[in-house]
């Protein structure tokens, strides 16, 4: 079987070096994502890792964890080594490319992303049940109280984001999502699917989506895609678009027109 049809294995995150990684390898992931430049009309991007975005992000995950699911895979490192570059070799100063040269560049690029980016998770999945929470454990109670003191004695927050659009995104977000799970009680919510961009081109994109669903074992789930290039690949795991959104607001710097836009797709329950 080839890569492309396989299921990447994905696994709950537990601890606070596994947050890291993840808040490293999302702010990576979305970089340039059009919602996320749309909100930090003004920000530097979130892939130069700064040490406040940073700590803003691995908060963010803890709150995700408190509430929904979150998943990684193995490094990237590890993720590198098993799933190989798909010929996509750089062409040699010679202009001969043969086997063995791409195998060589391959390996290459593997081995420097190990040195350089092995504690970041090589994908990441922020995933939120039906009725928005999980059963209640030990663990997510210690979890919900020590977010609790975390907020009250240290609180982060995104500074660079422009608090009028966050608002517009979160209240049409909210109104949409109040609205389908009115439609569809089991209805779960996809929020994040960040494959670490030094990855890309390997078929882990795929790979992560079998495991997702498999997750939600048939049942209906939506997500909000915020590139029209990906439509088609969310369409190809039985995803249609119900919605298109277009958000507005007040130009920036006159860079910009300030309007948004995303497409709300959802995949109905299987059949079976």
């Amino acid at each position: 079987m080839s890569k492309q049809k396989l299921t990447v294995n994905l696994l709950p995150v537990r601890n606070d070096r596994s947050i890291s990684g993840v808040a490293r390898t999302v702010n990576a992931a979305f970089t340039s994502d059009p919602l996320i430049k749309w909100l930090r009309p003004s920000a530097t991007p979130w892939g130069y890792q700064d040490a406040t975005t940073q700590k803003w992000q691995s908060r963010r995950v803890q709150n995700v964890m408190s509430e929904g699911i979150v998943l990684q895979s193995a490094s990237v490192g590890q993720m590198a080594h098993e799933y190989p570059l798909q010929n996509k070799a750089t062409e040699p100063l010679d202009g001969i490319v043969t086997p063995e040269k791409t195998a060589q560049a391959s390996i290459a690029r593997d081995q420097e992303l190990q040195v350089n980016q092995n504690g970041d998770a090589g994908a990441v999945v922020f995933l939120f049940p039906p009725n928005g929470h999980l059963p209640w454990s030990l663990s997510s109670m210690w979890l919900a109280c020590k977010l609790w003191f975390l907020e009250l004695f240290n609180p982060v927050q995104d500074n660079s984001s422009k608090d009028e659009r966050v608002e517009i995104f979160m209240a049409r977000h909210n109104f949409g999502k109040k609205a389908l799970r009115a439609r569809y009680p089991k209805l779960w919510y996809l929020e994040v699917v960040a494959v670490h961009p030094s990855l890309q081109s390997r078929g882990l994109g795929g790979g992560v989506m079998r495991a997702i669903l498999e997750q939600v074992k048939g049942q209906p789930i939506f997500l909000e895609c915020t590139r029209e290039d990906n439509i088609g690949f969310y369409e190809g795991f039985g995803f249609k678009t119900v919605e298109e959104v277009e958000l507005i607001d007040a130009p920036v710097h006159g860079n910009e027109d300030g309007r948004f836009k995303y497409w709300v797709m959802i995949r109905e329950a299987d059949s079976t």
